[in-house]
């Protein structure tokens, strides 16, 4: 964490196997909770990279409300870098006109824990043509801000898609 407790935390998200784009719209009505739907197709594996500046020490992490094992894979004095898996097998495509929330759940050392909510549209498989439509999604940066060492706030959300800010 930085002198004054604040942090950015990165979070991208690539298909697997072979680090495969995913895209992101900007939802036009007002019925939704977010702005912006992340589009994941079922029954396929995703790889999520989330990284610290500065460095900080991931505890736990929950994708989905499920514990997943995050692997560290880069630390130097700037920054710190973790990736998982998240799988959708046996995810229900959502329904017309709706969308699914994935809460993502972070214990952090000496920060504490850090909460936010993807809004997702989950597609059948084989549908590329919906799924892969929109804008790709580059990563969610994350601006916080810990408090007492006990819960972490988010600042600030950046959605940053082909080099641009939304």
């Amino acid at each position: 964490m930085g002198a004054d407790g604040h942090f950015r935390v990165t979070l991208s998200v690539r298909k697997e196997p072979g680090a495969g784009p995913v895209f992101c719209k900007m939802e036009t009505s007002a019925r939704f909770r977010q702005l912006k739907t992340v589009k994941l197709s079922c029954d396929s594996t995703y790889r999520f990279d989330i990284s610290f500046k500065p460095p900080q020490l991931l505890q736990s992490l929950s994708i989905g409300g499920k514990p997943v094992e995050a692997i560290e894979r880069a630390r130097d004095g700037t920054a710190c870098a973790y990736s998982t898996y998240y799988s959708t097998k046996d995810v229900t495509p959502s329904a017309r006109g709706h969308r699914e929330e994935l809460p993502i759940a972070m214990r952090v050392l000496a920060s504490g824990y850090l909460t936010t909510c993807l809004q997702i549209k989950y597609y059948k498989p084989d549908d590329h043509s919906h799924c892969e439509w929109g804008s790709r999604l580059h990563c969610i940066e994350l601006d916080c801000s810990s408090v007492e060492g006990r819960l972490v706030t988010v600042d600030k959300e950046t959605y940053r898609k082909l080099g641009i800010e939304s």
